[in-house]
């Protein structure tokens, strides 16, 4: 299926040269393009998940529900992102992906993608690249969580997902769309919404963000980062060997 404009080679080619064959070879294993609804589940928690989804279009959430029915959710899922990863390398997942607006993407099997990691090694080399992009976002979360004061989590989680969205042409240089609730946005940073809304407030008064409906403007981008301590995470490309170049 063609990828022509798809946020995964924007993203791809960000730390790997894509030739048009290896763009091919890519189109050849994806099964179809899908489309599911505002809140469908596209990962039951407990269940199996043998694909990768690569989102075109809108937004997910993956999430960790308890037994007393709070959730944490462990990542925004963005256009550019892999849904099924790291699900797929395990018998069962331990969290959920829930849409949370209309949610477009392109499928393939996981043994479709592994058969093309041994005919065309560079490719697991790239998920190997985004893996480690992955992990370095989850130890934010950890330092976020753990460490960082309210009104840092929000700076640090705007700034996160400004960045990951302008890596795949998503977003302006100093604005976005955030078409998350703030439900979800408390979920993620683990403070209840009307906490929150008093920390939104605060980044307003401070004139670092203004907003209009679902707009998110960085009103002052040198001093969100100071806020949150944030340092922009810039993958090094994959190394080409020296008979390839």
């Amino acid at each position: 299926m063609p990828l022509t404009g798809h946020p995964i080679v924007a993203r791809l080619t960000r730390v790997m040269k894509l030739s048009a064959v290896d763009v091919k070879s890519l189109e050849a294993i994806f099964e179809r393009d899908l489309s599911v609804r505002k809140r469908e589940e596209l990962i039951v928690q407990g269940s199996e998940f043998r694909n990768l989804c690569f989102v075109k279009d809108g937004f997910a959430i993956r999430y960790r529900l308890l037994r007393s029915g709070k959730r944490q959710i462990l990542k925004v899922i963005l256009p550019g992102d892999v849904i099924g990863f790291p699900v797929s390398f395990f018998d069962r997942s331990t969290y959920a992906v829930v849409a949370v607006t209309e949610l477009t993407y392109a499928v393939c099997s996981f043994d479709s993608y592994i058969r093309l990691c041994y005919e065309q090694p560079q490719f697991g080399l790239v998920l190997s690249w985004l893996a480690a992009q992955e992990a370095a976002t989850y130890a934010e979360h950890i330092v976020n969580l753990g460490r960082r004061t309210p009104i840092e989590r929000l700076a640090h989680l705007l700034l996160e997902i400004h960045a990951r969205l302008l890596e795949v042409e998503r977003a302006d240089e100093t604005s976005f769309n955030l078409p998350f609730s703030q439900e979800v946005i408390a979920d993620v940073l683990g403070l209840s919404v009307p906490h929150l809304n008093r920390v939104i407030q605060q980044l307003r008064a401070e004139q670092l963000i203004t907003s209009n409906s679902r707009l998110i403007e960085l009103t002052d981008l040198a001093g969100l980062r100071k806020l949150a301590q944030y340092q922009p995470m810039d993958l090094a490309p994959i190394p080409v060997p020296k008979h390839r170049e």
